[in-house]
């Protein structure tokens, strides 16, 4: 398969060795989970939920941000490079670590894409795949909502990306517990489907999940390598072209859920499935949870409960021999977002890693500062959870300010670029930082990916958004996000005068307004730069506040 390489910057050979030595030295010591991830002394492997970010956290469990290669399908391909900032809070993440156990290449995975065919209570269809919402932290991570309110915003035709946790009813029939939903433009061309095997008729180029039928040809790709189909595996199936009129999927991948072929420490998260004494699935991952250790926990478990697995793996036999295993039901993942505050337009809403913050509630605990001192560049470690009754919102039950970003800790900064060295590998950048103008000095990374744009844009005067690491010697930048929005300058107090941001999914789209990140903003005659504005676009906006309305004035839509 050919991966799309167009926006990765390859360094002179002087400047990576530099680059990897400062990388190394950043580690992943900032880390917003207490637990240990997987992988360390070898290989390792770990599938989950996004739960938080600055590194990024699976479950609970924390993986440095700034080493791993992202990749994320496309309407051209099923993994394709993308930037850091495309993973977000309730992603299902593929996280491969090396030798060192570090995160070597991240796969962003979502579950299904496609039409909604059926709405229910608490549960809608998408390709013939049932889908349930979850709003009880001790069920597993509570569904995150992308471009729409809360579940009621879900209309019949409506083209969303589910990513959730794969479970069976005890009929036997696959369902997905959504870990985020999120609302997709009309014009999306492609399909996901994720379900066991059935039917399969090799020869004839076909199998069934569910109800649906999948054909396949000589030019699907079948991962891992080698893998043979078979009925009862758990498989994601990707296509780009218009499901039939009878919605049968032309597979263009299949990619089998299993741990074959891969040897060493590993974690899954999921929920439990197909339960017998001490052996149980999750997320078509066959555990072993025999170990005496393991006993009373096992004990306790029953399908559909979320767990989070560690152990290890057999490569010839795919089966995860556990060493742990934690249940949501007993521990809960709480969502934590460690980073610089961007897009600031108050204390009730402000977004930190890309996600939306409300952390104006009177009970909300601040160290370090009060809700006062919340502005653009202030680095913050915000604990809460997905918002009950508008779950496009996380909600803070702590906040702590930190007078700077800690090294090794993970940093977003949009501002615009100054000194430009490609060769050498750096420039500056003139941000809002801790509600002043401050130059930055930037060092790119050397799996540095460039997003809305090419390295050959990175010229004086460029508006960008960075992700990097904090290091003794400056930012090392890893994510670089070209801008639509430009000259805007932003105040902690949002007055009337003040030019605020935000970047988001847009929805509610009207005449006269649409909504992003629970605002809603009147478009005031403004022209979008970059196209035109649909439901599920990614937008940025710069607006001001007068009389009570949020008043664009400019906005601009992400590619």
């Amino acid at each position: 398969m050919t991966m799309h390489k167009k926006h990765m910057r390859n360094l002179g050979a002087a400047a990576l060795a530099l680059l990897v030595a400062l990388l190394a030295s950043c580690g992943g010591g900032s880390t917003v989970a207490t637990t240990g991830g997987v992988g360390t002394g070898g290989t390792g492997i770990s599938t989950g939920t996004v739960t938080g970010f600055g590194s990024v956290v699976l479950d609970g469990t924390a993986y440095n941000s700034a080493s791993p290669v992202y990749y994320a399908g496309t309407d051209q391909d099923v993994e394709a490079q993308t930037a850091s900032t495309a993973v977000n809070l309730g992603d299902q993440l593929e996280i491969r670590l090396d030798a060192q156990g570090h995160p070597s290449k991240v796969v962003i995975d979502p579950d299904l894409i496609g039409a909604v065919t059926s709405l229910g209570v608490g549960s809608f269809t998408v390709n013939g795949v049932l889908v349930t919402v979850n709003s009880n932290a001790a069920a597993g991570p509570v569904t995150y909502y992308s471009g729409l309110n809360d579940f009621s915003s879900l209309q019949l035709g409506m083209q969303v990306e589910v990513h959730g946790a794969y479970g069976q009813t005890a009929s036997g029939q696959g369902y997905l517990q959504a870990t985020r939903i999120a609302q997709l433009p009309g014009s999306n061309p492609v399909t996901r489907l994720t379900g066991v095997v059935s039917h399969l008729d090799a020869a004839g180029g076909s199998f069934q999940i569910g109800t649906t039928l999948v054909q396949t040809s000589a030019s699907t790709v079948v991962t891992p390598s080698g893998m043979q189909l078979a009925n009862g595996q758990l498989v994601n199936v990707w296509s780009n072209t218009p499901p039939a009129a009878n919605g049968a999927i032309a597979a263009g991948a299949v990619s089998v859920r299993t741990l074959r072929g891969v040897s060493g420490p590993a974690q899954v998260g999921g929920l439990v499935a197909q339960l017998s004494g001490s052996r149980f699935q999750v997320g078509g991952i066959p555990v072993d949870a025999s170990a005496a250790s393991l006993a009373s926990t096992v004990q306790g478990l029953t399908n559909g409960a979320y767990v989070v697995v560690q152990g290890q793996s057999d490569a010839t036999t795919g089966i995860l021999t556990a060493t742990t295993v934690r249940s949501y039901a007993d521990q809960p993942a709480q969502v934590e977002l460690r980073g610089t505050i961007t897009g600031y337009v108050s204390a009730s809403n402000f977004l930190v890693r890309g996600v939306p913050v409300d952390a104006s509630a009177a009970n909300v605990v601040f160290s370090g500062g009060t809700a006062a001192s919340l502005r653009n560049g202030v680095y913050v470690d915000v604990v809460g959870q997905v918002a009950n009754g508008n779950g496009n919102l996380v909600t803070a039950n702590s906040v702590n300010l930190l007078s700077r970003a800690p090294d090794g800790g993970t940093v977003d900064y949009q501002g615009t670029v100054g000194a430009v060295n490609l060769p050498g590998g750096t420039f500056t950048l003139t941000a809002q930082d801790d509600g002043a103008t401050q130059t930055l000095q930037v060092t790119l990374a050397p799996n540095a990916v460039f997003s809305n744009g090419t390295a050959a844009q990175l010229i004086s005067g460029a508006s960008v958004e960075i992700e990097a690491t904090q290091t003794a010697n400056g930012l090392l930048a890893y994510s670089v996000s070209f801008q639509g929005v430009t000259g805007a300058s932003s105040s902690s107090e949002g007055s009337a005068a003040s030019v605020l941001e935000t970047k988001g999914t847009l929805y509610n789209l009207t005449n006269t307004s649409f909504e992003v990140n629970a605002l809603t903003i009147q478009i005031n005659g403004v022209t979008p730069k970059g196209g035109t504005l649909v439901n599920g676009a990614k937008v940025e906006v710069s607006f001001i506040q007068s009389g009570g309305q949020n008043l664009a004035q400019q906005i601009s839509l992400d590619h």
